[in-house]
């Protein structure tokens, strides 16, 4: 047996040990390939498998499979609580954008308006959000030319920022004209969902409701947490009415 011969030998046994109970008969291997040496004669070779070779592939399989599981864990709940980018699938709408000076991130049609949420202009770092600010504003299309008649700085705007979903509605008492939004300081610090009501041209502030899932409901809000550490009351769940014109926690 040569030098190239050891050598096959332990490259197909890492893809095809071989049984214990069974002896090895690389004749037979070689006589299967219609492998001839170069004297004619077949060489043969008796290996066992490496019970510590056997161990390590084991915990390889087994940390892959920890790891895939945790990846589609994290994959999973990023995609639900929209911890990766704000994409609607859609463009935003000509009106908006015309109207609106800044980077419109999300928006919603109120009656005959418009709602947006947006930057107010590209800033710094990897981002492009250091050192800019959200702001909202409603959009008329009414009267021509279609025109920003309320705008209201939300706070400023950081690296790790996500606005997950904005909505409109009549949320609260099922009278009033009513936008919603939910924007994410990071995944970590957790996301606030703010709850606004149209008066005319301005904006009036009803909730600012901490939670990872956000439900909204006629007069309610149902709020969903990840675990009890992240609630500040220690709760998987807390619902908020709409009572004498603010939203309270329900013991």
């Amino acid at each position: 047996m040569n030098e190239r011969d050891l050598t096959i030998a332990l490259a197909l046994e890492a893809h095809v040990p071989l049984r214990i109970d069974a002896p090895g008969d690389w004749a037979d291997v070689l006589r299967r390939a219609n492998v001839v040496v170069s004297n004619g004669s077949v060489p043969t070779l008796s290996m066992r498998r490496n019970p510590a070779r056997r161990r390590k592939a084991r915990f390889a399989i087994v940390l892959a499979a920890v790891v895939a599981t945790a990846l589609v864990a994290v994959l999973g709940v990023g995609a639900a609580q929209g911890w990766w980018f704000f994409k609607s699938g859609a463009t935003v709408p000509t009106n908006v954008f015309t109207a609106v000076n800044g980077r419109v991130v999300g928006w919603a049609p109120t009656g005959r308006d418009w709602f947006a949420v947006y930057v107010d202009r590209r800033g710094s770092d990897w981002c492009h959000l250091q050192g800019t600010s959200w702001r909202m504003a409603l959009v008329e299309t009414k009267q021509l030319p279609v025109r920003v008649v309320a705008d209201r700085r939300i706070g400023g705007a950081m690296c790790g920022n996500e606005l997950s979903w904005v909505r409109s509605g009549r949320f609260s008492d099922g009278q009033h004209r009513e936008v919603a939004f939910q924007l994410w300081a990071s995944p970590s610090l957790g996301a606030v969902t703010s709850i606004y009501r149209i008066d005319g041209n301005s904006f009036r502030l009803l909730a600012q409701i901490p939670g990872d899932k956000v439900t909204l409901g006629k007069g309610t809000v149902t709020v969903g947490w990840e675990s009890p550490s992240r609630s500040p009351h220690g709760e998987l769940k807390d619902v908020y009415r709409f009572v004498n014109g603010r939203y309270r926690l329900q013991p």
